[in-house]
């Protein structure tokens, strides 16, 4: 299996938006043109101990984060977990990470899933997904992708797996945005030739 290569992104005086990445799993991206190929590593959270010393066998990636200077995040902290496999490697935590998107064509977004163990036998699963967005030229963007908690019905946090792409809009002169959801389609399952 192919390593993971880390995302690129496109040259300058390309049309781009920003965007930035917010998961305690993995997310990828690549241009999009009708059938899946090799997508590129956008965001990979690692895990820490409680005194948030990084495990050397789960390190997130990228290591630093890129950031663009955008607006302040909409999306709420995610929950950290233990994960399914050795679980005293520490807790996953989440990753954030900005970059320069190309804009006004297809992009590929890609969650790879996850697994959360708990004490005991119980575990519980995020699984894959791919989404397909049109970022529009100059526009800011976030991804929000992984496992966290909401109120159920019944008033106690339930565990929730998350994938939403939305559109931040500034609100007039303050520092805040407001989130838009945009339209993503389902990607094809149908791989693209190998060049």
């Amino acid at each position: 299996m192919k390593p993971v290569q880390p995302y690129a992104e496109p040259p300058q005086g390309a049309q781009t938006a920003q965007l930035r990445v917010i998961t305690n799993g993995e997310v990828r991206g690549a241009d999009y043109a009708g059938c899946v190929g090799e997508t590129q590593g956008l965001a990979k959270a690692g895990r820490f101990s409680e005194d948030l010393q990084p495990s050397i066998n789960y390190p997130q990636a990228p290591l630093v984060p890129g950031k663009q200077g955008m607006a302040p995040r909409y999306a709420p902290k995610m929950q950290q977990y233990l994960g399914a496999i050795r679980m005293a490697e520490g807790l996953y935590t989440e990753i954030v990470a900005e970059y320069r998107v190309p804009a006004g064509t297809p992009f590929l977004l890609e969650s790879m899933g996850l697994a959360a163990g708990s004490y005991g036998s119980t575990y519980l699963t995020c699984p894959a997904a791919k989404k397909v967005v049109q970022f529009e030229p100059g526009r800011s963007y976030e991804v929000y992708v992984g496992l966290n908690s909401a109120p159920g019905a019944d008033g106690k946090m339930a565990a929730i797996c998350v994938f939403g792409v939305y559109e931040l809009l500034p609100l007039g002169q303050s520092q805040k945005s407001l989130p838009l959801p945009i339209v993503a389609t389902p990607a094809v399952e149908t791989r693209c030739p190998s060049r």
